[in-house]
């Protein structure tokens, strides 16, 4: 992978993670993700006029999308009702990499080189100790059939989008019009869930709503472009290192417990990364 397309994910990263904690110190998160959504679909509804629509096959991509982030974002505020922070992201996360990695096997034709796969392996050893540290034993059936789906959704719709990227032609435009369509549909589900208390909350909570929405947006938008440069698996696995600052955030900001457990789980997946980065 090319160092820069390494720093701009593991950036994309850490705005992941600090999206995630606003939205599980909200209220009610599915009303947080419709406002995230909001501000995401402004910013994709403002492009819209200076790129290109997709073609008839993107479109398709894109109506199967949107239907990946949205059981994504449901499963996600499931969870976060049920579990911490530190525990339930690299929960729900831990698996998303290698998950990846076999689809994009079977489905785009990549076959990462020993060393991508090392490191890859190495991130989702970090992960799966920061999980064990958590205590799998006490964590609820619910709990975990809640993060799997979102684990499960994360990855199919990673390998469904970067097939989106590249048969479209134009990384752009394919994440403009996938912002702008799974915006109306997730914003569309809250108000018709939620009535009148999505808009009170998001006039509230403007700024939290504001920050979340454009860390999101910025978040993904990097992660599609860099969907278009390199292999799936590496991507999204270093896309899953914002699991280890969802642990400092959620130690640090959210007052959660900590470990020297969760530190050295953070090493290994930091070796993960530099192994995938330095790959060729």
């Amino acid at each position: 992978m090319e160092p820069g397309v390494a720093v701009a994910v593991l950036a994309a990263a850490l705005l992941h993670a600090t999206w995630h904690a606003l939205v599980k110190s909200s209220g009610d998160r599915i009303v947080a993700l419709a406002g995230m959504n909001v501000v995401s679909g402004a910013v994709a509804f403002a492009l819209l006029p200076f790129v290109s629509a997709p073609t008839a096959a993107a479109g398709a991509v894109i109506a199967c999308s949107v239907l990946l982030h949205m059981g994504y974002k449901v499963a996600l505020a499931r969870l976060y009702v049920r579990a911490d922070l530190s525990q339930g992201y690299p929960l729900a996360r831990g698996t998303t990499p290698l998950m990846a990695v076999a689809l994009g096997a079977a489905f785009l034709g990549e076959r990462p080189s020993v060393a991508t796969m090392a490191g890859i392996v190495a991130v989702s050893a970090g992960i799966a100790a920061l999980v064990l540290e958590g205590g799998v034993r006490r964590t609820s059936f619910a709990t975990l059939c809640a993060a799997l789906a979102v684990g499960a959704a994360v990855a199919a719709y990673s390998v469904l989008d970067a097939y989106g990227v590249r048969l479209n032609g134009d990384w752009l435009a394919f994440t403009a019009w996938l912002v702008a369509c799974d915006s109306v549909a997730f914003v569309s589900y809250a108000i018709a869930t939620r009535r009148g208390a999505a808009s009170a909350a998001w006039r509230r909570e403007w700024r939290r709503t504001l920050a979340s929405g454009a860390l999101g947006v910025a978040s993904f938008g990097v992660f599609m472009w860099a969907l278009g440069r390199a292999e799936v698996g590496a991507v999204t696995a270093l896309r899953e290192t914002s699991i280890v600052f969802s642990s400092i955030l959620g130690t640090w900001l959210l007052k959660e417990r900590g470990s020297p457990v969760r530190f050295a789980a953070a090493g290994m997946v930091m070796a993960g990364i530099a192994g995938i980065a330095l790959a060729r």
